[in-house]
């Protein structure tokens, strides 16, 4: 077997918070972030940013509210995919998983999973 794939080569360390099934006080079905977290390597990467969410930041909140969205690749041996309820933490702060999952399956030696997160 060769050896570990640039695509398991992550630098940063991260907690996920795998999205769960709970019930809310009213009895309603609700999906919300785990409290336990599987902490694991991941490669973040600064996302680039659609002209409306560059205009979006320029406007008169600017320097008070960022949006900064990342890229975010797990291990491919990661055992589940993240639902948009999901949580992560990295480098201090709070990160949502923002959209589902992008599941890439061009070939055994490329498949891998990313998804966008933004600070909360």
């Amino acid at each position: 077997m060769a050896g570990l794939s640039l695509l398991d080569r992550g630098r940063d360390t991260v907690v996920v918070y795998q999205e769960i099934v709970t019930t809310d006080r009213d009895g309603n079905t609700i999906t919300k972030a785990g409290t336990t977290g599987v902490t694991t390597r991941a490669t973040i990467q600064l996302l680039a940013q659609s002209g409306t969410s560059a205009r979006r930041s320029e406007q008169d909140n600017e320097g008070f509210e960022t949006e900064s969205g990342y890229r975010m690749r797990l291990p491919r041996s990661f055992p589940f995919i993240l639902g948009a309820q999901a949580r992560v933490r990295w480098r201090g702060a709070w990160w949502s998983v923002i959209g589902d999952a992008r599941i890439y399956n061009g070939s055994p030696a490329t498949a891998h999973v990313e998804y966008v997160i933004r600070r909360t």
